[in-house]
């Protein structure tokens, strides 16, 4: 019999016998409590639904779960990790896609081609506030950081990048960049707009930012540019003379001075997969031969395919065994050699994998399943193979999530991991298959989801050479691989979703929304209503209106709210807050208070004068805590004072303030404003 687990204690007795024991409190008019009483039925009806209703959520599996989860947006994602792999060397770097580097034992393969000549930067510059300073021997020497734009300054500042060799028309470069404690922020976030420019040997022109995940060097990635010149050396502005680009500042906003280490212009994005067979589309040119933009390893099997554009199914071209590493050259035959602009199927399978490839046959049924001997599958594609006419035809087929959003004719599948098995669909949710096709893995990648997340310079060992490299790396660790969660594991994301402040209603969800500003690095939050604001400053009362006093983080003990902060932070509220609500955000005012008098120690106590102000400061100040309001009280100081061991007595005490946010009432105590922080500001104590 099926052991049904139970999600809940009750049962049908349980649940009648509790629900008939509160009748009595319920109603005094109620005195028939036995079976033929129809109130007593009905109460027997509803008990018997309960359990009914339990016996089905008992009986819910991990897949019902799952779909439960998917309902409020919640999926389980598996993905590889990613690097980036920085290649150094001499002359021309050929480094197709797929090119494998080892961190150890776990492999990477490079997700795009590179094709270009091995270059470094030479030189460092940066113009700043009318001055020179050679950044060379800092950014990115035995691991250091060179200090970019400082907050505030003005436009037009520029930082110089020098290199070996001309950059290409088209070109990235990596840049590191010091990372900061910063909320996560997407691509659209930046502090500064920066204008990319390179030097053509006579002046400087502008560049064409393609991309920029940087954000205005906010954090490390690729800067893609293209310049529409050469490229050509020079020794502009008096620098050494190098091939130069240079990114100007036209609008700084920086919080805090960006920090620039290593940058590196031979540089390609890679996954922690390994290919065990790969499938490459691209273009017929109508030449002999056609060369994939992939990498083969010796031994692997290719098979080419044509298709015209009239076609729905390929037709085998020819075959080969690859006998070089490196990308393929295949040379075709002149009989049914295919037309330039029909679309070209390149396959390549690994020897290893030869057994794994091969699925089986197609029976026409719905929902077919087929099984698959391949484990933690990161990518996975199938052909349908069949001879027709006396040639060999083939249909791609790619997978989905789940079937049921397929539509009728969609050529897809589903894989079901936990059992190590393939299933199409049924003409109903996703095409049917006829009977009578092999079933082949044309791309099958595997990996080690989260195990792939490897720290910076694992990644150094190249599986087979590639002309001009003489070296790789991995600059930045590896992330983002995760391993696909169970439903169990799903439940801390929900419950983090239904807890999370997506809506400013009362005080902690303003304050949760405000410190959540993406890209931002917030310290503490106040939220006051404008009622108790303007008791405390002579501004026009607005009514529906919250103020948010914002302090971000920084160097100083009384940071400034710039203002890219403040429409940051208002940006953000603005979303979610209600409609009959207004939101003003300013910035945190700050009240210094100075400490006077004269104490006298205990003799022979040690570290005497270090433990008073240590409890002046625990008493007077506030900007470390985030406690808005709270007002310096002079009784309590002394008293904390006195409590001080290494104290005899306190002879005098007395308390001034500056700032516009404070005041002093007729008992000594420095009073501070709803979105007021304390700070001290000076100890004058004489200890006697």
């Amino acid at each position: 019999m099926l052991q049904v687990p139970r999600l809940d204690g009750d049962d049908y007795e349980s649940i009648f016998q509790r629900a008939r024991a509160r009748i009595p409190a319920l109603t005094s008019e109620w005195t028939n409590f036995n079976a033929a009483d129809p109130g007593i039925t009905t109460l027997q009806t509803f008990a018997w639904l309960f359990d009914t209703l339990h016996y089905y959520m008992n009986a819910a599996g991990e897949v019902h779960r799952l779909k439960y989860l998917k309902l409020l947006g919640i999926r389980p994602e598996q993905r590889p990790a990613e690097c980036v792999l920085a290649f150094e060397g001499e002359g021309v770097l050929d480094v197709p896609a797929g090119t494998r580097v080892w961190a150890g034992d776990i492999p990477f393969e490079t997700a795009e081609p590179l094709g270009v000549r091995a270059n470094r930067m030479t030189s460092a510059w940066l113009h700043r506030g009318g001055k020179a300073a050679d950044l060379t021997h800092r950014a990115g020497v035995d691991g250091g950081f060179a200090p970019l734009f400082a907050p505030g300054g003005a436009p037009g500042e520029w930082l110089a990048l020098g290199f070996e060799h001309p950059l290409d028309a088209r070109t990235r470069l990596y840049l590191e960049i010091a990372a900061e404690p910063r909320t996560p922020f997407d691509g659209s976030f930046a502090l500064a707009q920066l204008a990319w420019e390179f030097f053509d040997g006579d002046a400087w022109r502008e560049a064409r930012v393609v991309s920029d995940e940087t954000c205005g060097l906010l954090r490390s990635g690729f800067v893609a540019l293209e310049l529409d010149r050469p490229h050509a050396a020079g020794e502009p502005d008096g620098m050494p003379r190098a091939h130069y680009v240079r990114c100007r500042t036209l609008v700084n906003e920086y919080d805090v001075t960006p920090r620039l280490g290593r940058v590196l212009p031979c540089c390609v994005t890679a996954r922690q997969t390994q290919t065990w067979a790969r499938v490459w589309q691209g273009m017929f040119d109508g030449s002999g031969v056609i060369e994939p933009e992939c990498r083969a390893r010796p031994g692997d099997d290719a098979a080419v395919y044509a298709r015209a554009a009239n076609e729905e199914t390929y037709r085998a071209v020819c075959g080969l065994t690859v006998q070089s590493a490196g990308r393929p050259r295949i040379a075709l035959p002149e009989q049914g050699r295919p037309d330039a602009g029909e679309e070209a199927l390149v396959i390549t399978v690994s020897p290893q994998a030869a057994d794994a490839v091969r699925l089986g046959r197609t029976d026409g049924c719905s929902n077919q399943a087929l099984g698959i001997d391949a484990e933690n599958l990161s990518a996975l594609r199938l052909a349908l193979v069949r001879e027709e006419g006396g040639v060999m035809r083939l249909q791609l087929w790619d997978r989905c999530e789940d079937l049921l959003e397929a539509g009728w004719d969609d050529c897809v599948f589903r894989l079901d991991e936990a059992e190590r098995k393939i299933v199409f669909g049924d003409s109903l949710h996703g095409r049917r298959p006829d009977a009578g096709w092999d079933v082949y893995a044309v791309h099958m990648e595997t990996s080690r989801f989260d195990g792939g997340n490897v720290l910076a310079g694992s990644a150094a060992r190249l599986e087979d050479e590639a002309p001009g490299v003489t070296r790789v790396f991995n600059p930045a660790a590896a992330v983002g691989g995760c391993r696909r969660k169970t439903s169990a594991e799903l439940q801390s994301e929900l419950d983090n979703m239904m807890s999370a402040s997506t809506r400013a209603v009362n005080e902690e969800d303003y304050r949760a929304i405000a410190l959540a500003t993406p890209g931002l690095m917030l310290d503490s939050v106040a939220v006051i209503p404008m009622k108790e604001y303007c008791a405390t400053y002579p501004v026009p009362f607005s009514p529906n209106t919250v103020v948010v006093a914002v302090k971000p983080r920084g160097t100083s003990r009384t940071p400034r709210l710039s203002e890219a902060y403040r429409r940051a932070v208002a940006a953000q509220l603005e979303g979610r807050r209600l409609l009959a609500t207004e939101v003003r955000v300013v910035g945190a005012r700050y009240v210094g208070v100075s400490v006077y008098g004269r104490v006298r120690l205990r003799p022979g106590a040690e570290n005497g004068r270090a433990q008073v102000e240590q409890a002046i400061r625990a008493m007077a100040e506030t900007v470390n805590t985030g406690e808005y309001g709270r007002s310096v009280d002079y009784g309590r100081l002394f008293s904390a004072l006195e409590l001080v061991p290494a104290v005899q007595s306190v002879e005098q005490l007395s308390m001034e303030y500056v700032g516009r946010g404070g005041g002093k009432n007729e008992h000594g105590d420095i009073t501070a404003g709803p979105d007021s922080l304390t700070y001290v500001r000076e100890i004058g104590i004489e200890y006697i």
